[in-house]
């Protein structure tokens, strides 16, 4: 093949992949909508997941065009450079461009210093001390069920842990913060539609504080394999108006004292052997 003829056969190629580039990003934004309207992409309750969905959009009509980038010209090298049988001599010496390569780089470092930068802040935001009038709720992990007691002092009576209930209730706009533990193996605490997800480690407390703004009833999910029913570790969040959550945990019982977040260094908790164990009634 002559130089006229690879000229022609990249430009050819580049034609291709401004094309494919162009339907590939029209495609992405119509239908990205059109998905998320039918439930494919998972609704959105708090401006945390609203975020985290900007940076994914964004980032993927970034990578359209490096994948049909790939594509197309790998798809040139095996139409244009194949040979049929056996090679019997190298091929030509192939040259690299230095300014192809350096511009590669720096939007390859660019790209991921934004992501790291975005990432972080994230964090940051989630990890942050919770505001004055946010609610505490204490999560604890136990094969297979998640229990939930709200700690704020006025839900406390007696001296007790707080109000206690296996499905977790919260009140719309109202910052929330979830501190995260376990008492017997690890889990992990995943609420998709809230953008939050914290490990459930026995001995250890994390924390996430995030704000719902969409009323509805979601899945809370596990995301650690702990044992034999973890697949079935699943239990409500329900997001309600304010008025409809001060009912709701004014009739709620107290939590056992035992799983009160200041026993928790004082607990016996079961080796990771148990892992698998059904829990006996």
């Amino acid at each position: 093949m002559n130089s006229s003829q690879s000229s022609n056969g990249i430009r050819t190629s580049l034609i291709i992949f401004v094309i494919a580039s162009i339907i590939g990003e029209v495609l992405y934004i119509v239908f990205t909508p059109i998905l998320a309207a039918n439930g494919a992409i998972p609704a959105t309750a708090s401006e945390r997941l609203d975020q985290a969905y900007l940076i994914m959009y964004i980032f993927t009509i970034a990578a359209i065009p490096v994948f049909m980038f790939v594509v197309v010209f790998c798809g040139y090298a095996i139409a244009r450079w194949r040979t049929r049988g056996r090679p019997t001599e190298d091929g030509p010496a192939i040259s690299g461009n230095s300014r192809l390569q350096l511009a590669w780089i720096v939007i390859a470092i660019a790209l991921a210093g934004f992501l790291y930068v975005v990432g972080f802040q994230g964090l940051a935001e989630i990890e942050a001390a919770s505001p004055s009038n946010a609610v505490h709720i204490r999560v604890t992990g136990e094969q297979w069920l998640w229990d939930y007691t709200y700690t704020d002092p006025k839900y406390r009576a007696n001296g007790g842990p707080g109000v206690g209930s296996t499905v977790l209730e919260l009140p719309i706009n109202t910052p929330i913060q979830f501190t995260v533990t376990s008492i017997d193996v690890q889990h992990s605490f995943w609420l998709p539609e809230l953008g939050v997800k914290e490990d459930a480690v026995p001995g250890e407390l994390n924390t996430a504080t995030v704000t719902a703004d969409k009323l509805g009833t979601y899945q809370v999910r596990c995301m650690e394999l702990c044992g034999v029913y973890h697949s079935y570790m699943n239990t409500l969040a329900k997001v309600v108006s304010v008025s409809e959550f001060n009912d709701w945990v004014s009739s709620q019982p107290q939590a056992p004292a035992s799983y009160g977040v200041q026993n928790l260094a004082s607990q016996s908790l079961p080796p990771m052997a148990l892992v698998g164990v059904g829990k006996q009634s």
